[in-house]
């Protein structure tokens, strides 16, 4: 949860980006491992990056890390609320990002990484007497007590 009153009414993929920029690559090294520590994020990306903004009514021009956190969406509120408590910046930038498709090897890693809870149980195929998996809607075979008589339509005899 996030640490808004209630999720946005859009947020509804299986995945979070929640970005932020600190000062120094280290700096934002230490928040990801922080992060990764209390099983908040899953994947921390440190980007360096040329940044320019206001900053109380002057241009400034900086060099600073971006950072990617990878997470689901029960843990953002408490990446949010560790992030605000941890960063250097007065008024740091916090944006959580709504990911509405995840391919699903790395939404498994990612729920796997953060959230146990949350897993569907994995279900094992029923087997057929064959050894083969069961399908659904198809029948197997009924059982037969031997070869099938056939009768001649025109004598109505077994040959």
């Amino acid at each position: 949860m996030t640490p808004y009153p209630a999720d946005p009414e859009w947020a509804r993929g299986p995945m979070r980006l929640v970005l932020t920029t600190y000062p120094s690559r280290e700096r934002a090294l230490a928040a990801v491992l922080g992060a990764l520590s209390r099983h908040l994020a899953a994947c921390g990306n440190v980007v360096p990056i040329d940044s320019r903004y206001w900053w109380k009514g002057e241009l400034v021009t900086e060099s600073e890390a971006l950072v990617l956190f990878k997470t689901v969406p029960k843990r953002v509120g408490a990446l949010f609320r560790f992030l605000a408590d941890d960063h250097p910046y007065s008024v740091p930038e916090v944006v959580e990002l709504d990911v509405p498709r995840v391919a699903p090897g790395y939404l498994r890693y990612l729920t796997e990484t953060l959230d146990r809870a949350s897993l569907p149980p994995r279900r094992t195929p029923r087997l057929t007497r064959s050894g083969g998996p069961r399908v659904r809607g198809v029948r197997p075979p009924r059982r037969t007590r031997g070869p099938h008589r056939r009768r001649s339509r025109r004598t109505g005899t077994t040959p």
